[in-house]
């Protein structure tokens, strides 16, 4: 490698919940302190003296709105020194950003869910890396253009799974699961807060809190445990949110307020998955989670939303805390200006960095994209995901409108190396409706 100095420009896609939180925190530190400093975490120290010359630089922030690009924009701004991310708004400020003399070579995208496919798509058809906040996209049509652009492009594009990086959850999977035996089954709980669905998204119609947050548990068993899915059952419930206009809200609010999903896979293992965006605010977490996996020779259980770090303070109530997810870090002395803003750390961070680190990787000329398939959460490693949440989506419809009609919840889908079937007893039409065709599993396992 030359020992010139090296520059990649990056921009960001989103300024909700996610993107104007922890990914303009991740890239404040990557443009401070290069990607050296947290690769450690991530078993990726032996390559740290690769980046010795390497620098970020935020060069563009796009938005829906002006005032939160703007906002965003002069926060960075005056945060990191010598930095001036421009700011552009609209439906698809990507399109403008790549027009710009300074294009990206590293697009993160923190857009809502249905809007993940545009503005990955248009980056990598322009040369620029990907890191896209999950799931990648909501159907398996989408994920299968894109998985063929990036290869075509020889372009990273990698979703944020950070559940993947907690250190609980290597733990879990790496040192305690050969010890339970056989699998059998499991259940994975994510509760998201009411204020998700019916205050910071407007979109929530256009999702699910099952492809919103189910996502994550779909990924870590399938990953982990290297698992082929063949068969889905899903539930949902439209009760609260259907209702919002007659509970105090603007309006109603067409969406599950929650989903229970079950899922088969190859070897007889199953999983419930159980997912709601509606818990009150009075909750004393965040978020709610927890996870069992029983096996035949023992059995684990992971209270995610209780760590043992809880408080009782006046006004504030008993709270509970994750400071693992994500928390500062003070610096300490010496401290240069450029660094007095405190560090970003936790695993919520984690596959960011791993995803910039890959991208750049390729983009040096170190590796090419097929070589690192299956190091970082790749577009291969979410397609089964994706197939999943998909299959999810359309069964529970189905079973919601059966289930009103008085004909129960019979509706299933089969997942295969063929594609996405679903079975539906109930109907008057045809028995089985294919939504995909194609191998869901492809090059994955």
């Amino acid at each position: 490698m030359s020992q010139k100095e090296i520059t990649l420009p990056v921009a960001l896609v989103g300024g909700g919940m996610f993107g104007g939180d922890v990914v303009i925190r991740t890239i404040e530190d990557l443009e401070r302190c290069g990607l050296a400093p947290y690769l450690g975490r991530v078993g990726l120290d032996h390559v740290a003296s690769d980046y010795y010359n390497v620098k970020f630089e935020l060069v563009a922030i796009g938005t829906r709105t002006e005032a939160t690009a703007t906002k965003l924009a002069a926060m960075y701004a005056s945060k990191v020194p010598n930095s001036s991310p421009k700011a552009y708004w609209g439906d698809k400020p990507w399109e403008e950003i790549f027009q710009a003399e300074r294009k990206p070579k590293i697009l993160f995208v923190a857009t809502p869910d249905h809007l993940h496919y545009e503005p990955v798509l248009h980056a990598v058809q322009n040369d620029a890396h990907v890191m896209v906040e999950k799931p990648l996209t909501l159907n398996l049509k989408e994920a299968d253009v894109l998985l063929e652009e990036a290869r075509k492009k020889n372009r990273i594009v990698g979703v944020d799974m950070h559940k993947r990086y907690d250190p609980c959850h290597r733990f879990l999977f790496e040192d305690l699961t050969s010890g339970i035996g056989k699998p059998l089954y499991g259940r994975a709980v994510l509760e998201e807060p009411l204020e998700v669905s019916t205050e910071i998204f407007k979109w929530a119609e256009k999702s699910n809190p099952f492809s919103y947050v189910g996502i994550h548990w779909v990924d870590l068993f399938g990953h982990y445990l290297r698992l082929r899915p063949v068969s889905v059952h899903a539930v949902g419930q439209k009760s609260l949110l259907k209702n919002w206009h007659n509970e105090g809200g603007d309006q109603a609010i067409d969406a599950f307020d929650s989903v229970q999903v079950a899922v088969d896979y190859e070897d007889g293992f199953r999983v419930y998955y159980v997912n709601n965006w509606i818990n009150p605010k009075e909750f004393e977490a965040p978020v709610n989670q927890e996870m069992e996996l029983v096996g035949t020779r023992g059995k684990i259980e992971f209270d995610q939303q209780y760590r043992g770090l809880r408080a009782t303070i006046t006004g504030l109530g008993t709270r509970t805390f994750n400071p693992h997810f994500t928390s500062d870090l003070r610096r300490e002395a010496p401290v240069s200006s450029v660094n007095s803003s405190p560090s970003y750390e936790g695993y919520g961070k984690d596959s960011i960095v791993v995803i910039t680190e890959r991208a750049t990787r390729v983009e040096l000329g170190l590796a090419q994209r097929d070589e690192l398939t299956g190091t970082y959460p790749d577009i291969e490693s979410s397609r089964p995901s994706v197939a999943i949440i998909e299959a999810a989506k359309e069964v529970a419809e189905r079973n919601l409108q059966h289930l009103q009609a008085g004909k129960g919840c019979p509706v299933t889908a089969r997942l295969s190396e063929a594609g996405i079937e679903v079975l539906d007893p109930a109907t008057d039409s045809e028995l089985k409706t294919q939504i995909y065709s194609g191998n869901i599993y492809g090059s994955w396992n």
